[in-house]
């Protein structure tokens, strides 16, 4: 089996051999001149091929198109990751974060308003 993405040799090539290179390469055209041979002969190689090139259309179109997360379900990754890294932090979730902070802006803000109501009065 070669070691490098094209296949030259002119011996027989296998099914085997052109599945292991049609994993690196987007086109069939872009194998070497046996492989592309093959794929052009094989039914098989070209389902192969044309399984290859759906799943790297799919991959592109989600590499665009926005993604909404649940925060909640974001947090528990986040977590998993955490403690299979071994490390331990405390996480918040973005959205109580944001209640959190919004709270304590709130409570700051009636706070101060009720100390400048007492020294008008």
């Amino acid at each position: 089996m070669p070691s490098n993405s094209l296949i030259s040799s002119t011996e027989g090539t296998t099914c085997a051999d052109v599945a292991d290179l049609l994993v690196g390469v987007a086109e069939v055209e872009l194998l070497g001149a046996d492989a592309r041979t093959h794929v052009k002969q094989c039914l098989r190689c070209q389902a192969e091929a044309a399984s290859y090139r759906r799943l790297r259309r799919a991959m592109r179109s989600l590499a665009t198109e926005p993604i909404s997360i649940d925060s909640m379900l974001e947090h528990e990754i986040m977590v998993a990751l955490d403690v299979e890294d071994g490390r331990i932090v405390s996480r918040v979730p973005r959205g109580a974060a944001a209640v959190a902070t919004l709270g304590g802006l709130a409570a700051a803000a009636g706070a101060i308003a009720i100390a400048t109501r007492r020294r008008a009065s």
